[in-house]
């Protein structure tokens, strides 16, 4: 491959049916690598990323720094690996200026990541004069995209919007699960939550639940027990705490002080 004092591709790699386990630190060199047709999970130190099994595959970075860790959830599962690994002066420059990527991120909507990669891949391999040139533009270029879409709403909303949406409908979530759908450890998740709105995604729940028990009382006669169990709580008496604890009266209290009397006559 060829040299430019700002920039020296190094290697490539496409390979269908990809099964390495992955632990090492990088030392001096990045890679930007791209996962599709598979499932994948990725640790940096020990925050990790689930990589899921959609049609637009992921691009997840390598650099130095934090121990890389990667492999499939399932021990002898497969699935498609491509990567490109380069080093030079002008990755600080992307990394000063906010291109670099710190975890994986889906591929934008309407790219296809595989053939991407493949073709700037493709230039850093080829011989002729301006190769290199289009091999580092095109490199450049794929990373801005890929800046735009982390500031970008994904799909028409952003991810907060359609998360508080998931939260509002469900009273008692898996956190996890939540955290692999938007493609991140829980505690990204929990700490982008909190950036986001100024409430963990407990005390969020919580606010959730209270409300709609608040509604419930108020407009029902639902016996606590059947309540508690619609709101997601496993007992009774852990509900009627939390709920005193939020609204300062138990949820009987509640209940008597909204009940209609009509006046005599």
């Amino acid at each position: 491959m060829h040299n430019r004092s700002n920039l020296t591709f190094l290697a490539s790699s496409n390979q269908q049916n990809y099964s390495l386990h992955l632990d090492k630190h990088l030392l001096g060199y990045y890679t930007l690598q791209f996962i599709c047709q598979g499932e994948l999970e990725v640790l940096y130190d020990e925050e990790s990323f689930f990589l899921d099994n959609r049609s637009s595959g992921w691009f997840f970075p390598a650099y130095p720094g934090p121990r890389l860790r990667f492999h499939p959830p399932l021990s002898e599962s497969t699935w498609w690996h491509r990567h490109l690994a380069f080093q030079g002066e002008l990755i600080e420059t992307w990394r000063a200026g906010g291109l670099w990527p710190l975890e994986p991120q889906p591929a934008p909507v309407g790219m296809n990541g595989g053939a991407c990669l493949d073709e700037i891949t493709g230039f850093a391999n080829a011989t002729s004069r301006w190769s290199h040139e289009q091999a580092v533009n095109g490199l450049e270029a794929l990373l801005l995209k890929l800046a735009v879409a982390r500031d970008a709403p994904s799909e028409g909303r952003s991810w907060l919007t359609g998360l508080l949406e998931q939260l509002s409908h469900n009273f008692a979530p898996d956190y996890c699960q939540l955290a692999q759908q938007q493609g991140c450890s829980l505690a990204t998740l929990r700490r982008r939550f909190k950036d986001a709105t100024g409430q963990t995604l407990h005390e969020f729940v919580i606010a959730q639940r209270i409300a709609r028990a608040r509604k419930l009382l108020a407009e029902t006669d639902l016996p606590l027990r059947q309540l508690a169990v619609q709101l997601g709580y496993d007992s009774e008496f852990f509900f009627a705490r939390q709920f005193k604890q939020v609204a300062q009266v138990t949820p009987g209290e509640y209940r008597r002080s909204r009940l209609f009397i009509p006046p005599a006559g």
